[in-house]
């Protein structure tokens, strides 16, 4: 069975976690996705990157991000998936930002990482699939 997972429910499970993908168009037109760990500050996602495609990709343009969770023994599972523009915070002065960039995030990946990119006007969508026990 498919089910919905409500917005309060999608910002508990980003709250919980910390590894995600981060989903963008390169300059080519080509999509990428990679993995990055990142942090949730109210509705606002932000993670760390150097410079690349990922920044260059995401900086002003439309991303999404991502993280599930799955249980194959069951076959059961969950994804939340969220909507926004990219945007650069890394030296803005507005306590927005202020406040995004004073959590600790201390990327896996090797590098600075001294880039900040919070996913602004974020929309949040989640899907669960629930065992129905047909077909065992």
């Amino acid at each position: 069975m498919l089910e919905e997972i409500p917005e309060e429910e999608c910002l508990a499970l980003l709250a919980a976690h910390s590894v995600g993908r981060v989903v963008f168009v390169d300059h080519e037109g080509q999509p990428g996705a990679v993995p990055v760990n990142y942090v949730l500050d109210g509705r606002t996602v932000a993670f760390r990157t150097d410079p690349g495609t990922k920044l260059d990709s995401s900086v002003l343009g439309k991303v999404a991000f991502e993280i599930d969770g799955i249980d194959e023994l069951y076959r059961e599972g969950w994804s939340v998936l969220v909507t926004g523009v990219g945007r650069e915070i890394t030296d803005a002065i507005d306590r927005w930002s202020e406040r995004v960039r004073s959590h600790r995030l201390y990327p896996w990946a090797s590098g600075a990482k001294e880039h900040w990119i919070a996913i602004a006007t974020p929309s949040f969508s989640g899907r669960r699939i629930r065992h129905s026990g047909v077909g065992d």
